[in-house]
Parts: C-alpha cells; sequence; structure tokens
C-alpha cells in the first residue's frame, strides 16, 4: 500500500508544473528579457547595426515556450510589464554595459561592441546583424 501511495504521489509530483514564486524573480526570464534590452539599445544607438528579426522572434517563442513549461499564467505575464520590474531589468542592463566599460552615450564604443559581439558569434551577437 505505501508503495502504490508514494507511486501514485511521485506521478503526480512530476506531473505538476514547478512554478517559481514569482516570474519576475525567474532567471531564465529575466535574462532573455536583459539580452532583448542590451539588443534593443545597441542597435537603437548604433545606426550601423540592426536587429535580426527572426532571431529575436525565435527567441521570444521560446521565452513563451519556458514561461508555460513553468505553468506561468496570463497574471504572471502582465507582471513582466510592471514599470518597477522595467526599472530593474534597465539596472541590470546599465550594469552590463558598464563591467564591460561602455559608456551609453558613446555612440562609438557602442557601436564597437556590438560589431564585436556579432563577429564573435555571442548570444547578443546572434540576435544583431550589421546594416
Amino acid at each position: 500500500m505505501i508503495r502504490t501511495t508514494t507511486y501514485a504521489a511521485l506521478i503526480a509530483l512530476i506531473a505538476t508544473p514547478v512554478l517559481a514564486q514569482d516570474i519576475t524573480t525567474d532567471e531564465d526570464i529575466t535574462a532573455v528579457l536583459v539580452d532583448n534590452m542590451i539588443v534593443t539599445e545597441l542597435t537603437t544607438i548604433c545606426p550601423t547595426l540592426a536587429p535580426r528579426p527572426a532571431r529575436v522572434n525565435q527567441q521570444a517563442k521560446d521565452m513563451m515556450g519556458v514561461i508555460t513549461a513553468k505553468g506561468y499564467g496570463p497574471e504572471d505575464i502582465q507582471s513582466l510589464q510592471d514599470p518597477a520590474f522595467l526599472a530593474t531589468l534597465a539596472a541590470k542592463s546599465e550594469s552590463f554595459f558598464a563591467a564591460n566599460g561602455i559608456e551609453k552615450r558613446d555612440t562609438e564604443a557602442m557601436c564597437a561592441f556590438g560589431k564585436a559581439q556579432i563577429a564573435k558569434r555571442t548570444p547578443l551577437g546572434k540576435l544583431m546583424k550589421n546594416r
């Protein structure tokens, strides 16, 4: 009897999606959003860089797959548009640029960084292209 109950409980546990406490603290989600913000800033500031729409769209679809697999719902997704959360993403983006020694007001440095990312085929570079 215990064995059957344990087995049933284990199956129920496996079938239940693992739900993070808060989508806004889920690193799998926030990392993608920060990368997207960084690419948006690079391609907005640097006139010689452009996003790769197909890759950005695929990244968004993949992220939605993760969101669905983790059991997040529409209310959770809506919280990703909260101004406080967006400010947190912006701060992470600022930290990224600062850690890489880039002043966002320096268009030349932003362009050089973006082009280097493309040349190295980094995850960020794969989301951009030269115009």
